[in-house]
Formats: structure tokens, sequence, C-alpha cells
């Protein structure tokens, strides 16, 4: 992951697209400060953004389930406050495949419970029938509050968020979120900065709408230095 030289620090995800029967235990995860109040934790597969602050945590993606605990390690590292918020960039399993691990890892508390939030085409492929009519069956770490319009914005932490929904992109349900204070943009798999974006042509991705993604992403990034 290379941060641009822009004012706005852009986080990329890295993109496992035919993905190996992998090995979790020697794994490793890395905390990277990146501005503000916003971090980095690297490991195997999508990247994790973590924002900190009075009112809790916000996460971005969640890897695969077997490193949840991981995960939480390097988070209550940053912080000991309740974790409020995931939000999937989109539906691959490298980005979601941690949040039912998680969420049974965050005590259960009515007046501050965990929300996934996730473009409702997220929602849509991860409860679509796997085979024939078959539906899943009922599972923790579904997206909990789903948008459909082309933003959604919120305040936490005691900065405004806004996430974008990017059509037809990498996916068809994929998130860009900028956060506006501390000037952090995050891209999920549309950005990949070391080779070519990868189209998920059957999770509804195209060429004309990673085009229309990574050009939405320079109108949002200031650069610091010409």
């Amino acid at each position: 992951m290379k941060l641009a030289p822009l004012s706005l620090a852009v986080l990329a995800a890295a993109c496992l697209c035919a993905q190996p029967q992998q090995n979790f235990d020697s794994a490793q995860i890395h905390t990277l400060p990146v501005q503000g109040n916003v971090y980095m934790l690297v490991g195997p597969g999508g990247n994790v953004t973590v924002q900190v602050g009075k009112q809790g945590v916000l996460m971005i993606d969640t890897m695969f389930a077997p490193l949840a605990p991981k995960i939480m390690a390097e988070i209550r590292k940053l912080s000991d406050g309740p974790v409020r918020y995931i939000i999937n960039t989109h539906v691959h399993p490298d980005h979601v495949g941690g949040n039912e691990a998680i969420f049974k890892m965050v005590p259960a508390d009515p007046s501050q419970p965990l929300n996934i939030i996730a473009h409702e085409n997220v929602l849509n492929r991860m409860t679509s029938p796997v085979t024939g009519n078959q539906t899943p069956p009922a599972q923790l770490g579904l997206p909990t509050d789903e948008y459909f319009r082309p933003f959604k914005d919120m305040h936490f932490n005691g900065e405004a968020i806004i996430l974008y929904h990017e059509e037809k992109a990498h996916t068809d349900g994929d998130t860009v979120i900028l956060f506006r204070g501390s000037d952090v943009v995050v891209t999920g798999d549309i950005f990949t900065p070391d080779g070519y974006p990868f189209i998920d042509v059957a999770r509804g991705g195209s060429v004309q709408g990673e085009i229309a993604a990574l050009n939405h992403i320079l109108e949002l990034t200031v650069p610091a230095d010409k």
C-alpha cells in the first residue's frame, strides 16, 4: 500500500480475487497510522481501516474470520471503546469474511449496538441463493444498515463521514468512504496501486464504472504538491 502524495490520504485494499486455502495461524496484523484519528491494519486479504475516538471504534472491512482475534487485539491497542460501526466496501470474502466473528466478539449493548453498513447490493449478494433457489441460512454479520442512494453521510468521533456508492465499478456494491476531518479516502478494491484493478463482472463490475469510480476518487483528493 502506498500513500499518494496528497493532502488527502488514499487507502487502498489488497485484492485477493482467486483465493487459495490459507493458513492464518502465523499471519500477522500490522497497524499503521494514516492521518487524524484513522489507522490502517495490514494483513492477509483486504486491509482494515479503523477510526477511533471518544464515541468508540469504526471499522471498514473485516478481512477473514480466523483473523478476528488478531484484528481485535490490534484495535484494543488503539482504543478500549465499543466497536460501534463496521462498513463493508464490497462483498468479497476478504472484506466481509470477519463480520460474523467480530460481531460475536463485541459485547451486546442495546444502548450502543454494532451497526454494519453497506450498499444494498452487498446485502443482496450475501443473501442470494448459492445454488438453485436455496437461500443461505440466517447468519450474523449481515449488513443491518444498507443504503441505496448515491451517498450516505454520518457523523462519528467528531468528524463527518461520507459513503459514496460507485456504481458497477469493481463490483455493483462498491463504497468509497471519505473521512472529511481526518482528510482520508478509503477506496476498497477500486484502487490497487500495485496493479491493474480487478473488475468482477460476475458481481456487476464494469470497465466504464471502474473508470468513473477512479475519476471520482481523483475529484475527492486535493494535491498538496503539484
